[in-house]
Parts: C-alpha cells; structure tokens; sequence
C-alpha cells in the first residue's frame, strides 16, 4: 500500500512538472505543437459525439396485442411513418398476443408504452398519452332471430370474442339486465371461430 501511494505522489509529480514545461514553453516547438493539434481533435471528436449523441432518435417499445391483429398492424404503421419521416421518437413494437399479455408486460416493466384498455388490467400506475380510438358494445342477433332484444336472451347463450379482456363488461350487462337470474350463460369465442359463426350472405341485427 505504501508503495502504492508513493507511485501516485510520483505520476502527480511528473504530469505537473510537464504542465509546467509547457506553460514556460521549455518543451520543443514540434511536441507543444502536437499536442495542441491533439486537444483541437479530442474537442471536435468530443463535440461531434455529444451532438450525435443528443439528436439521436429516441426509442420507446410498445406492447400490443388483440386477437385479430389489428392493433400490431395500426402500430407497426405508425412506426413506420416515424420512421419516414426522421422523427426524433421511434416506436419498437412488440406483438403480446393479446391485450392482457400487453398490459401485464407493461405492468412488469417490459416495455414504455401499452396500447391497453381503460377496463382491463392493472393501470393504476399508467398515464394516458393518446386515444387511440373509442370502441362500443354490440350484441347482435342473425336477422329473422325470435331474438329481438335483451329479455329475449333469458336461458340463451351468448358468445363473447375475446372473453378475458371483456370480462368487465359482461359482468356490467349481468347486473343491469338480471342475466343472472335469467338463466343466460357466456361463453368465450376466439376470434376464428368468431368469423365461423359469420356467414357474410346473411344480415346481423343489433340488439344493444
């Protein structure tokens, strides 16, 4: 340790002695001369990294997911166009799967952003920056249906696309129609099987 210490007393020592060589100009005129060349080039490669490094475009990821696909594409465009046209913020997407698997991602630090819903998952610590859209709720009924409106669900069944994510809203439609005591059961479809119950040559008729 002591041997230690008595090295750094001697660098100290000599780095002074050779400030001060240079300040009494004692030095040759080439050496002073190339090291004032070699601090312009430290200073212009300092500026020129600190510059790059302050415009360089920002990256937030963003977790998305829905079960049809959407939401990845809608923001996979947007990353592109900010792409195209230099903006200092860009978006690296993250396709989840589905909007919980998002949320939940979010929610364990994984990413910047969520495209989430305001009624799934935990959101308490998340801040709103845009809207992306406003979304309703539709029952609907194949046309020439004996089923005409909500007190006709009474001991049916009804399909539900995306059963986790709307699980809210199905227990909102349960208490203020009594769906509960009427006897009508859920059930969750995905989104394939959603299409199959489709057919695009017949009508839909909304009951809510």
């Amino acid at each position: 340790m002591q041997r230690g210490r008595w090295r750094a007393i001697a660098t100290g020592t000599a780095f002074a002695a050779f400030i001060a060589a240079i300040t009494r100009g004692e030095l040759p005129r080439w050496i002073r001369v190339a090291l004032v060349l070699g601090l312009v080039l430290f200073a212009c490669g300092a500026g020129i990294y600190a510059f790059g490094y302050s415009t360089r475009p920002q990256t937030l990821t963003v977790a998305a997911g829905s079960t049809d696909g959407e939401v990845v594409r809608l923001m996979s465009a947007i990353a592109s166009r900010l792409a195209a046209t230099n903006s200092p913020v860009r978006l690296q997407v993250v396709d989840k799967g589905s909007a919980s698997d998002a949320i939940k991602a979010f929610s364990a630090g994984q990413a910047d952003l969520a495209v989430a819903r305001a009624d799934v998952g935990d959101l308490s610590s998340a801040a709103t920056i845009v809207v992306v859209a406003r979304s309703v709720v539709l029952i609907v009924a194949p046309a020439g249906s004996s089923i005409t409106e909500m007190d006709d669900l009474q001991q049916k069944t009804v399909g539900v696309v995306g059963g986790e994510v709307n699980r809210k809203v199905v227990e909102a439609l349960t208490r203020e129609y009594g769906l509960d005591n009427a006897k009508t059961r859920f059930k969750n479809l995905s989104s394939p099987k959603f299409r199959q119950h489709l057919n695009p040559n017949k009508s839909m008729r909304c009951l809510w």
